[in-house]
């Protein structure tokens, strides 16, 4: 969950004015939120008009004109609220969006990445635990920090990097590079489905990024349009490393943290189908296959089984053929979705071999990025007002580090409480019964006729006892 934008809107988010608080008691916010201090905060205000200093919201509209505070800042010190806009040494700008663990921020850092800089530091991708959910969801937390030690195995340009990852008054925060533009699955919602040279250019990209990956150890498990990010460059990175696993390393012994016999991790219209029978027993050519569906949904605009249950969707990514893209838009040569077909072979060995091999038979078919450098922010304070100007989903807009209240969005759920949960719109985490278990069960509820019934009944319920 990642970065995710929402589209550029030309005005601030539309919000209901609140109470003007004496100005006295905006600053004594201003001054415990630590935003601002000392003599800076006394200098900048010294400078404002008289009739400025007079009204609160004046000030406020001035500290964000003179590029001091953001929108969503002074929308919280207005309503009183401090806490939480400071993490560590990084200051929380604005809200980008909702990923599998919580809220990710458009944030400030004030020290020295710990590893290079890149064009736009010091403006980080923060993404935050809030202590709650913290506290309370033991599974979640060590997925978090799962995720905070696997990112720092990766550094290639078609993967967003984490600079940082650490724990501050009980917000756990992982900072990553913040990359401009928004994921694949907003780019085809707003646009349509690509051209084919277009899409062989992104994931061309992410090919070269899985490869990477791959080259390090690590399996993704989770690659979708919606952690796939578009730059204005037309360039593509992939994102979110929530769901990612390392090749033979010791699992935990709660199969719920990152999957295993009874628990499938993953996001269904886009899952491997070993990975629907065991989340850990997936590899490279897992992530391929997802990079197909992928693909399939960039030039298409449906992912390859569109509707059903999530039950539905690992039996058809286990057995049925996906429509071929041709057949769904005709603008797709043959050529080109056989490669679909390729990525998206129920036999992992009958996929292409590697990343790099997927990338080969994408760079063919691939057109050259578009230049778009005068377009882009020069300045981090322009890319903060830009930022800040969009218009978020209240929810999003409303939350803050330390008082965040989200359910979770993606939990696995043991075979003994078979349900789904849904996340952000694509994110599915399900869990089925075992196949051998589910035909027994079938068996027994088949028997349940006038004469066994009784007996029938009985084995189920000590069958489901079992589960």
């Amino acid at each position: 969950m990642p970065q995710t934008r929402g589209e550029s809107s030309p005005s601030r988010p539309p919000r209901e004015k609140g109470p003007d608080p004496a100005p006295e008691a905006f600053l004594q916010t201003l001054r415990r939120s630590r935003l601002l201090e000392g003599e800076h905060l006394d200098s900048v205000v010294s400078t404002a008009p008289e009739a400025v200093r007079t009204s609160s919201r004046k000030l406020a509209e001035y500290l964000i004109e003179v590029g001091e505070l953001t929108h969503y800042q002074t929308e919280k010190l207005l309503g009183g609220r401090w806490r939480g806009l400071v993490v560590g040494a990084y200051h929380i700008l604005a809200p980008l969006g909702r990923g599998g663990m919580g809220t990710v921020y458009l944030a400030k850092s004030l020290e020295r990445p710990r590893v290079p800089p890149y064009p736009l530091f010091p403006l980080v991708a923060l993404k935050v635990l809030p202590p709650k959910r913290a506290r309370e969801e033991e599974k979640t937390l060590l997925r978090f920090r799962r995720e905070m030690e696997l990112g720092k195995h990766l550094d290639h340009p078609n993967i967003t990097r984490t600079l940082d990852a650490g724990e501050h008054n009980g917000v756990h925060f992982i900072a990553m590079e913040f990359v401009p533009g928004q994921t694949l699955k907003q780019f085809v919602e707003k646009v349509g489905p690509l051209p084919v040279g277009e899409a062989a250019r992104l994931f061309a990209d992410v090919a070269a990024g899985l490869a990477h990956a791959h080259d390090r150890g690590l399996i993704h498990r989770d690659l979708k349009p919606s952690n796939i990010m578009v730059t204005p460059e037309g360039r593509a990175k992939i994102l979110d490393l929530g769901l990612a696993l390392l090749v033979d390393e010791a699992l935990p012994e709660d199969p719920a943290i990152v999957g295993g016999e009874g628990y499938i991790l993953g996001t269904m219209d886009y899952i491997a189908p070993e990975q629907t029978s065991d989340a850990t027993n997936v590899g490279p050519r897992s992530d391929l296959y997802s990079l197909g569906c992928s693909i399939y949904y960039a030039v298409c605009g449906v992912p390859p089984f569109p509707g059903g249950s999530s039950q539905q969707k690992m039996k058809w990514h286990r057995t049925e053929a996906a429509p071929p893209a041709q057949s769904i838009n005709p603008d797709v040569p043959a050529g080109f979705s056989s490669i679909i077909e390729q990525c998206m072979e129920k036999v992992p060995d009958r996929r292409p071999a590697s990343g790099e091999a997927v990338r080969a038979l994408l760079l063919p078919w691939s057109t050259a990025a578009r230049s778009v450098e005068s377009a882009l922010p020069h300045s981090d304070r322009e890319v903060v007002a830009e930022i800040d100007s969009r218009n978020f989903d209240p929810a999003l807009w409303d939350a803050v580090p330390v008082a965040e209240l989200l359910e979770p969005l993606l939990e696995a759920i043991p075979v003994s409480q078979p349900r789904r949960r849904r996340g952000d719109d694509d994110s599915d985490e399900v869990i089925e019964p075992r196949d051998d278990v589910r035909q027994t069960l079938y068996f027994a509820l088949g028997g349940c006729g006038i004469v066994g019934g009784i007996a029938a009944l009985a084995v189920l319920m000590a069958l489901l006892r079992k589960l």
